[in-house]
């Protein structure tokens, strides 16, 4: 194989010459608006670091200090001042009256440079924290702060690559201590000036999937956290000045007590168990209902433990997704279920194989032309498919099960006096054609008087509008032994549902049983098909839409997988002509796990493709998965890795899967690199999830995380218990010893959603029990300030996550380009003392001729990638208000070359300014931090030559520990990082 070609940056361009190299090397200094004297070698063209270390703040504000706030001529509206953290004066933001979006606001005038890049750094007191929700869900006083420069908006208000000043959430971000956020002030604005005037405004919280403004915009409705200085700077990393109060590192204590949540999952498991068994409507239940289901009828501790009515019900749920699928495509297209579509049919289908006996050859129950239940065999202490209306308080009803006519039980209605009543209905009402029906039911009374039990079929419209009136029929009153009673009724015009009401009016005892509806000879009611059939309908169905649906996100990509792998499972056991070969459906899981490249959506005749070509991977070379860069929360996907491994494994024919653990294995472990362990707030060791770098919907500080975290679909013990690797059983250990257990449990006790039912199913039946017995193991997360350093680089996310003594510095160098280079850098830096997140300007090299301008946004600065998202204007809809402007709009970025084989990087989705693939990401960066030097080749075929570093001057190779001179000009092949430290 020929060597790949070198790319030298030219070392002294004249000035004229410099927007010339940007298009042919990538040279991005002249593009950012960084200054190239003549005689200096472009790519090298930086600022002077070596004063950083010292170098003081160009102004400091001090919000509550009245003659600070007057040098630089403070307006505040709607704010007071506080006094806050360690006794520092600061100053909050209230809400407007009536309440709004927007909230108070602080505009005032700083010192900036001239030339070059002039950033701005505020502080804030690391003890703030929405407290109105638990940690793990969503608070309602998440307020955001907002900076504008000269009237503009520096940057978009979520998830832009220049972000807000500060996103509160439900967690203290440093407790005891201040910490500090950086953002670069666009150049164009400050170009040639000494003073800007700048804002910062206080906003109510985002919901980032709102379809709507209203959806998306929350109003303010108590003050902002406190804001104490702010600062303008020029160089990158921000050195607070000597003598300010900062706040000590912490001694991190041991959390202990919180068992009895586990009681409370105990609880809630066994009601829920109960509640699927006895009380739900099967037809009703979605897929982790179902699910659910099926995992009691196989473990001992469920009440539904080798029930046959477990099986039954189970059943009945697959039934009523098939009828509803039937009659609303979009239960296979747009479900709760997403990506997975029937995935889940066929996993319980090979969880109760060997248990289902004939009932495959049964019809398919449920029918909208079948009243349900008339046996009244479901149900607890009610009927399942059968209400008592409001209007009708009167009298009692029950499920008796010691009264039946054919089955186990029948419907018992009481009533005491004279002008008693009980009445009950079928729910939901039961489709009619036209002709004429028969309705009846069986009915059994004691001591009954007055006008005594009876059946009344009502009619309805389309509209549930009610067509006619009553139609009574009695049974005998007194006491007697089972008396059918019925009456013969022709649809009335316009009416297309029937409501059969059971009622006793007068004092005593019924029974009903057996309620029958009996449609005309001559009907074109549709007749339910067997259920085998039935089912591998829904099963092919789901795997052939979905082969053609194979979404490009990592995470997305994973659950299709999975979905496709289970409905081929169950087409296995039910059809087996019609599956695809186990290779076959393992490849859909090899693409999504980035084991394979990802060919994309297949079309109608089977064939790949192939949308980013033959060579993407869905999961990096050092085991991150891609969305486009780097993700927090969205990265951790171990629930999907365990199901998606398990889907495989468990059941009926279940199969061992060693190449898909090793990946899955690698790919938990790759997070433990992620994490920051520091103290939660009340002062105990605890590990998080690293979410600052992170692309998409991010949380600070980042979710509690060890090896892996609470959410939906998963609990801190699975990946544990699943894979039982020594590290990852390790790090879960760690946590017990940390005593952070408990505290992330609340979700599964607390949330009534049966998705999390289903987890703490799990967590219940078999993941607390099985973690117990395994062995102790030593490993422990590898970012505690006491395990070896190391240099973790991926170049396919341009990402970094460094441990050098008692620091940690996580950079994204590809940092939230969806349509070009935008020569942004995310950091992340942790001490024990302090944290310090920014975005940083860089430099960039190898990017093409075309370029990409920067929209007048507002919400987002890009379209989202979904043909489905039409309705959504491309940057989203804009906040309510006044008309806000985009102080980055005009800004210019080059796209970074795409392979060959990649026919339309955005997909075919052509909104404007779309999240486009790959065209974000530059060949080359080269990224300094205080004492860092980040030089990063991504490309698959280049190699480039870091230029001398006079400025930054000799430093050390982190990764060999080899001194580099500041003359020393190495070269970075492809695929390769070098990141030097001088300190």
């Amino acid at each position: 194989m020929p060597d790949a070609p070198r790319t030298a940056v030219p070392s002294a361009p004249a000035r004229r010459d410099v927007l010339k190299y940007a298009g042919a090397t990538g040279v991005a200094a002249a593009v950012i608006g960084l200054p190239v004297a003549a005689g200096t070698p472009a790519f090298a063209a930086e600022q002077n670091t070596s004063a950083a270390r010292g170098s003081a703040p160009l102004d400091v504000l001090v919000f509550g200090d009245a003659r600070s706030e007057t040098a630089h001529r403070l307006t505040a509206t709607l704010s007071d001042t506080v006094t806050g953290g360690l006794g520092q004066r600061a100053r909050v933001l209230n809400p407007t009256e009536p309440v709004s979006y927007a909230g108070g606001t602080l505009k005032f005038e700083v010192a900036v440079n001239p030339t070059g890049t002039t950033y701005v750094t505020v502080r804030l007191w690391g003890d703030d924290y929405d407290d109105t929700s638990p940690e793990a869900a969503s608070g309602t006083n998440m307020w955001r702060l907002q900076l504008f420069c000269e009237g503009k908006q520096v940057g978009h208000q979520d998830q832009g690559a220049v972000d807000s000043l500060d996103i509160l959430d439900t967690a203290p971000r440093t407790p005891g201590r201040f910490f500090f956020h950086t953002l670069p002030l666009p150049e164009k604005l400050t170009a040639g000036r000494k003073k800007v005037s700048l804002e910062i405004r206080a906003l109510g919280r985002i919901w980032s999937y709102g379809q709507n403004q209203d959806q998306l915009y929350y109003n303010m409705t108590t003050p902002s956290r406190g804001i104490y200085r702010l600062y303008t700077h020029t160089e990158p990393r921000f050195v607070p000045p000597k003598g300010e109060v900062q706040g000590p590192a912490p001694t991190p204590k041991t959390r202990t007590g919180g068992e009895e949540i586990l009681d409370s999952i105990k609880a809630r498991v066994q009601k829920d168990q109960a509640y699927l068994l006895t009380g739900a409507t099967p037809a009703t239940l979605d897929g982790w209902a179902m699910q659910s289901l099926a995992e009691g009828y196989l473990w001992s501790g469920s009440p539904a433990y080798r029930q046959d009515a477990a099986v039954d019900r189970v059943l009945q749920a697959i039934d009523g997704r098939y009828l509803a699928w039937k009659a609303d495509a979009t239960v296979l297209t747009g479900s709760d279920q997403q990506w997975q579509g029937f995935g889940r049919v066929g996993l319980v289908l090979a969880l109760l194989w060997e248990h289902l006996g004939d009932r495959l050859d049964a019809q398919v129950t449920g029918s909208p032309y079948a009243i349900a239940n008339p046996g009244f065999e479901d149900g607890a202490d009610t009927p399942t498919g059968w209400e008592k209306p409001s209007w009708a308080p009167g009298g009692t009803w029950a499920r008796d099960t010691t009264v039946g006519r054919s089955g186990s039980a029948s419907l018992k209605l009481t009533a005491t006096g004279a002008d008693d009543y009980s009445y009950v209905y079928s729910a939901p009402r039961t489709r009619v054609g036209a002709g004429t029906y028969t309705y009846g039911a069986w009915i059994k009374t004691d001591g009954v008087t007055g006008l005594g039990a009876h059946i009344d079929p009502l009619f309805f419209d389309a509209s549930g509008t009610l067509v006619g009136s009553d139609h009574k029929v009695y049974a005998s009153t007194g006491t007697h032994d089972w008396e059918y009673v019925s009456v013969d009724l022709a649809t009335p015009a316009g009416a297309t549902r029937i409501e059969l009401h059971l009622r006793l009016t007068g004092p005593g005892s019924a029974w009903f049983d057996d309620v029958t509806l009996v449609a005309p000879t001559a009907t074109d009611t549709p007749v339910p098909p067997v259920r085998k059939d039935a089912y591998i309908d829904m099963l092919k169905s789901s795997r052939d839409y979905w082969r053609r649906h194979f979404p490009h996100y990592s995470n997305q990509s994973q659950i299709c997988a999975i979905g496709l792998y289970q409905t081929n499972r169950g087409l296995g056991l039910l059809a087996p002509s019609l599956a695809l070969s186990e290779a076959k459906a393992r490849d859909y899981l090899y693409q999504s796990l980035g084991m394979t490249p990802y060919l994309g959506p297949e079309d109608a005749d089977g064939n790949p493709t192939k949308p980013l070509g033959e060579s993407y991977y869905q999961v990096t070379k050092a085991g991150l998965t891609r969305e486009l860069g780097f993700v927090g929360n969205y990265g951790e996907v171990m629930d999907w890795l365990v199901m998606m491994y398990e889907s495989v494994t468990r059941g009926h024919g279940g199969q061992e899967a060693p190449e898909l653990r090793e990946q899955m294995v690698k790919m938990t472990k790759a997070r433990g690199a992620f994490r920051v362990i520091d103290v939660d707030g009340d002062g105990c060791r605890i590990s998080r999830i690293e979410t600052v770098i992170g692309w998409r919907n991010e949380v600070y500080p980042g979710e509690i995380g060890y090896a892996s975290r609470t959410a939906w679909d998963s609990n801190p013990l699975m990946t544990a218990v699943a894979f039982k690797d020594p590290d990852i059983v390790g790090w879960t250990q760690e946590m017990i010893a940390d005593g952070q257990l408990y505290p992330q449990l609340s979700l599964q006790a607390e949330h009534t959603w049966t998705r999390v039912g289903l987890n703490a199913l799990r967590f219940v039946s078999r993941d607390w029990d099985a973690f117990q017995s395994l062995a102790a193991r030593p490993a422990r997360i590898p970012t505690g300030w006491d395990r070896p350093d190391f240099v973790v680089t991926d170049e396919d996310n341009g990402c970094v996550a460094i441990k050098n003594g008692e620091e940690l510095l996580f950079a994204s160098l590809y940092w939230r380009a969806r349509q070009g280079v935008n020569n942004y850098a995310r950091v992340h830096q942790v001490t024990p003392t302090d944290q310090r997140s920014a975005t940083i300007r860089q430099r960039t090299a190898g990017t093409t001729s075309d370029t990409f301008t920067a929209r007048d946004w507002i919400l987002w600065d890009y379209a989202i990638n979904d043909p489905g998202a039409a309705g959504i204007p491309p940057g989203g809809f804009p906040p309510p208000g006044d008309t806000l402007h985009q102080a980055l709009a005009g800004d210019v970025y080059r796209l970074a070359p795409i392979p060959a084989d990649v026919p339309d990087p955005t997909l075919g989705v052509h909104f404007e300014g779309v999240e486009t693939m790959l065209v974000g990401r530059a060949p080359f960066y080269l990224c300094e931090y205080g004492d860092y030097l980040i030089a990063m080749n991504t490309s698959d075929d280049k190699v480039f030559t870091l230029p001398a570093r006079t400025d930054f001057g000799p430093a050390r190779d982190l990764a060999t520990g080899k001194k580099i001179g500041a003359g020393h000009c190495p070269k970075i092949g492809p695929h390769s990082t070098l990141v030097l430290y001088r300190g």
